[in-house]
């Protein structure tokens, strides 16, 4: 019986949803690194949006830490990219599918927060926005690319 009641505690719950956004947190800071990373291969005008696009991020990085450093526990570390891509579209592409996976599990583990703490599922659910409007930016800069061309 003891077994299935630290099974379903809070504090196991708690415990298992800071593990989630411990791997959260270093996969955002491994997107602020790809973004700092593909800024410097841009032109100038998309360097600029891709090195805003990082800072806003990082603020992302900043709250998800604070979470984590309010509870004791620490962000998992990015993990590296295995290919960036030949060009500047494909780099921007697989930006865009990493910055839509952070949003869409943002959303998923503010549900699963309301249930174990308001305050922190607010925080989740409005950083998800933000990413959604951040997509679309990234977007933006991604259709400015040209395909074909190889750098």
């Amino acid at each position: 019986m003891e077994f299935f009641q630290r099974l379903f505690s809070p504090a196991s719950a708690r415990a298992e949803l800071l593990e989630e956004l411990a791997v959260l947190a270093g996969r955002n800071q491994g997107l602020v690194d790809r973004l700092k990373r593909h800024a410097a291969l841009t032109s100038p005008n998309i360097k600029t949006g891709l090195e805003a696009l990082a800072e806003k991020e990082e603020l992302h990085v900043k709250v998800i830490h604070s979470i984590l450093a309010d509870h004791n526990v620490w962000a998992k570390l990015p993990e590296a990219a295995l290919h960036d891509g030949s060009n500047n579209w494909a780099r921007l592409s697989g930006d865009l599918e990493v910055i839509g996976a952070l949003a869409a599990e943002l959303r998923i583990d503010a549900m699963k927060w309301e249930s174990v703490d308001e305050g922190v599922a607010e925080k989740l659910l409005q950083l998800a926005v933000e990413d959604d409007d951040r997509e679309s930016e990234l977007r933006k800069l991604a259709l400015k690319c040209d395909a074909l061309a190889l750098d």
